[in-house]
């Protein structure tokens, strides 16, 4: 009951105004922090805000003075136009095939060799794995010209002729070769996370390690293989630079690609370029508002040991 009183006197406390008329520290602290969120959200929120509101304007308004903040029409031209002029359902369709496949790639095998990092003292362990990450560390942007010359050689295989440029294998395997070091250094500090008396009790249970891996471990791993496997899709799905380098036509262009059509050397279609923006948007905000718990679980398992 005294705890009780005391609650309830606190609270009292915390919202009465003192003798000189001045919130007490807690509540202006309080107070400061949810202007700064707020802040933060609408700085973070508001290019969203706005070019969703330019992709449901017609043209006309778009490009009228002053800038309407609140739109006067609303029409939803601009997303059945494109569609209709350019084909985004076949830029649409790369992009899902792309980024899901890297995916797939980069978690099975990050899970894999993060799981084999993270459990056998193997010689050369940590040189193995430095040297995976520190492939990473290298700008993306230097890598360019390598990759456009081994892409554009013919595939040293017996009897297939032809080079990777132009197709959707050669961003496969770029895009593999960025996010894979990425997924194993996840990972594998996720693993170091996991107690190793799993793996010693699976064993007293009669399970082979494979089967311990399988039936014990991975599925204490799903938070960790869902933060590799949302980082691995969004990196894939929005990359640029190398889908405009390693391809040339409609047939393994990407969305980034197909909205950046939109800027033309005299005129930018605002509109057109705001649908499609929005529709390439799409895939990373679902991810970042209803997966980013695994995420930060993910990325943060392992950092503190017992």
């Amino acid at each position: 009951m005294s705890t009780d009183t005391n609650t309830v006197e606190r609270v009292r406390s915390l919202l009465a105004f003192d003798t000189d008329n001045e919130w007490p520290s807690v509540v202006r602290e309080r107070l400061v922090a949810y202007a700064l969120l707020s802040l933060y959200v609408f700085v973070v929120w508001f290019p969203i805000y706005y070019i969703f509101i330019t992709s449901i304007q017609p043209t006309a308004e778009v490009l009228s003075l002053p800038v309407n903040f609140i739109p006067q029409q609303v029409t939803a031209a601009n997303y059945v136009e494109i569609f209709q002029d350019r084909p985004f359902e076949l830029y649409t369709v790369n992009s899902l095939v792309v980024a899901t496949t890297t995916t797939v790639v980069c978690v099975t095998l990050g899970t894999l060799s993060g799981y084999t990092f993270s459990r056998y003292n193997f010689l050369g362990n940590k040189a193995l794995l430095l040297s995976i990450v520190a492939a990473r560390m290298i700008p993306p942007i230097a890598l360019i010209v390598p990759f456009f010359e081994i892409m554009s050689q013919p595939p040293l295989i017996g009897g297939i002729t032809g080079s990777l440029y132009d197709t959707r294998i050669a961003l496969i395997l770029t895009y593999t070769f960025f996010n894979l070091p990425f997924s194993v250094w996840i990972m594998k500090n996720y693993f170091d996370g996991v107690p190793r008396s799993l793996d010693e009790q699976a064993q007293v249970d009669g399970c082979s390690t494979w089967e311990g891996f399988v039936k014990v471990i991975l599925p204490m791993a799903k938070p960790g293989i869902a933060a590799t496997a949302i980082l691995a899709f969004i990196f894939s799905w929005n990359e640029f630079v190398f889908a405009l380098v390693l391809t040339s036509s409609e047939q393994s262009q990407t969305l980034p690609i197909a909205v950046s059509l939109f800027v033309a050397d005299d005129f930018v279609d605002w509109a057109h370029l705001a649908a499609g923006g929005m529709i390439a948007a799409i895939p990373g905000i679902l991810f970042g508002l209803f997966f980013q718990q695994y995420i930060v679980s993910g990325l943060t398992q392992g950092a503190v040991k017992e």
